[in-house]
């Protein structure tokens, strides 16, 4: 029987109706376990009545799951009453929203309500939950009803409508803080609003139906779990089964590699762009002659560098591997190539003793239709977006299986637009071997953001406490992708680059363009063994580890 299904006798509108008074308590442990569970805390408004007692249930046996007393309403009510929903004992994990009473002023309105005053509150209440030691995850709010609310209506007489800009304000003023602090996040908002008609009680109603409860019921579940001490909570562990690692054991041996290199390279490089527009003529991926992978791997060596990550499949859609899905690449009867380069790139790099990684291209709503990402035989002018999903799915673990050396998945794009975060960790845990999730926001405001396994920042460093292991990305050169005329970075400004991003508890991921031919410019290798020499000389790079708060 599907767990989802008690919601239906749970009467979780009249829940809702009734302003969720329940005492803080929690699902009725696993009687046979002598182990004690792990502790999370949500706190939230209404909406999170909505989902609360069934992650309780989903939860039950992995988790002492408590709820708030009634409604979290807004910051303020939250700050008066935040100790005591904290109490004196230990929590593992907190699941924390504030954000509709504060945007509609629902018993309030002559407080201030304004987004700076609503991230000065989250400030104080965000630093005082961190005080108990807790994993802690914010829970974007959830869309605001496209009409005037009908509580401000028929309770105060008032027609608000809080429009998408609105929302974003509060949205973008709560993620300055949820940054600042670290703070997982759980993108409930990119959850529900691609199908919010179907979701929502009514165009009028902030609530949402079975239907939506179940949705966030599953996502939320997977968000906590994925949080939760895995030994505390029961679940497999290495020590449980020493063919497996756990994901913070996969962080910790990432963040010992410190230095990488990026290897953009694909039908980019060829249209002397960074962004391929439409679908090209593979006959156009034309090297001239066999690619020197080696000397990739020799320069990545002389640099110092412990693993290389190489851009399978980029914005063009061309796959530089012999794909089931598509014949959209380099074995293409059109293509000159007719090899298998990520087979190549793999051999060159583990033979030198560095690690490799994979990097896909997801294609995200926001793309305009030029940018096809995907192949044509999952063209988005003729697909949906959830047989777009599927698609990629498809070819990531197709991409894992065909080659088992690969470490990790750099996964460009990926957000809870497209996937959430619980669904995206449980794929990726679910595709049968150890391999590590690197996740790049296509929100620029977003990146450095946890989603993932790996958070990554491009082009920017990440701030000098941050905790959560990181990927700063940079390019040696003046674009991802190779072009005329390009030139390099100075060995100094490089290593000074790396040593600050490995203070900051993030690897340092250098991208290198090859040329036409596929080969490095030799001002960049010269660069890149300058690089290698001065570590020699000047010692190691700094230990990743996380500064004392």
């Amino acid at each position: 029987m599907n767990k989802l299904k008690f919601l239906k006798s749970l009467g979780l509108l009249a829940l809702l109706a009734a302003g969720l008074t329940q005492r803080m308590t929690a699902a009725e442990p696993d009687a046979g376990s002598s182990k004690p569970l792990p502790r999370a805390l949500l706190i939230g408004d209404s909406i999170r009545g909505g989902y609360g007692k069934g992650v309780q249930q989903l939860l039950a046996g992995k988790a002492e799951v408590l709820l708030n007393p009634g409604n979290a309403q807004y910051t303020g009510n939250g700050l008066k009453k935040i100790d005591e929903w904290l109490g004196d004992g230990k929590w593992d994990v907190i699941h924390f929203n504030w954000g509709l009473w504060d945007m509609y002023g629902w018993e309030y309105d002559k407080e201030d309500r304004s987004p700076a005053k609503y991230a000065e509150r989250l400030e104080t209440l965000v630093t005082r939950m961190e005080k108990t030691g807790a994993k802690l995850i914010w829970a974007t709010t959830t869309p605001a009803c496209p009409e005037p609310e009908k509580g401000m209506r028929d309770r105060f007489k008032k027609q608000v409508q809080i429009t998408p800009e609105i929302q974003k304000k509060y949205q973008d003023a709560a993620l300055q803080v949820m940054e600042k602090h670290h703070v997982a996040i759980d993108d409930l908002h990119a959850l529900l609003l691609p199908d919010l008609k179907k979701y929502q009680l009514g165009p009028d109603d902030v609530h949402f139906n079975e239907a939506g409860c179940e949705r966030l019921v599953s996502q939320v579940s997977s968000v906590i779990l994925q949080q939760l001490p895995a030994q505390k909570a029961g679940l497999q562990t290495g020590a449980d089964d020493p063919a497996k690692m756990s994901v913070k054991e996969m962080q910790e041996e990432f963040l010992k590699l410190k230095f990488g290199m990026f290897i953009h390279y694909n039908m980019e490089t060829y249209k002397g762009v960074q962004w391929v527009e439409e679908y090209q003529n593979p006959a156009d991926f034309n090297p001239g002659g066999r690619i020197d992978t080696d000397a990739w791997a020799d320069a990545a060596k002389s640099a110092g560098m412990k693993y290389a990550v190489l851009t399978t499949k980029h914005v063009s859609g061309f796959c530089l591997w012999d794909s089931k899905y598509t014949t959209y690449d380099v074995m293409n009867p059109a293509c000159p190539y007719q090899q298998d380069i990520v087979a190549q790139f793999i051999k060159s790099f583990t033979s030198r003793g560095i690690k490799v990684g994979l990097y896909y291209c997801w294609r995200n709503r926001e793309y305009k239709s030029k940018f096809k990402v995907l192949p044509p035989e999952c063209d988005p002018a003729s697909h949906s977006f959830a047989e777009q999903v599927e698609f990629q799915k498809k070819q990531i673990a197709e991409l894992v299986e065909k080659y088992p050396e690969a470490f990790c998945i750099w996964n460009d794009g990926l957000e809870a637009g497209i996937m959430p975060a619980g669904e995206a960790n449980a794929f990726y845990r679910g595709l049968g071997r150890d391999v590590l999730a690197v996740a790049n926001w296509w929100d620029w405001s977003k990146k450095g953001t946890p989603f993932l396994d790996i958070a990554v920042r491009e082009t920017k460093e990440f701030p000098e406490d941050n905790t959560y292991p990181g990927e700063t990305c940079w390019k040696l050169e003046q674009g991802w992708f190779w072009s005329e005329g390009a030139s390099p970075e100075t060995a100094p400004q490089i290593v000074d680059l790396l040593r600050r991003a490995n203070s900051r508890r993030s690897n340092f991921l250098l991208n290198v363009g090859p040329d036409k031919q596929g080969r490095f410019e030799p001002a960049s290798i010269k660069v890149l063994a300058e690089v290698g020499k001065s570590l020699e000389q000047n010692g190691t790079v700094r230990e990743n580890q996380p500064k004392e708060k």
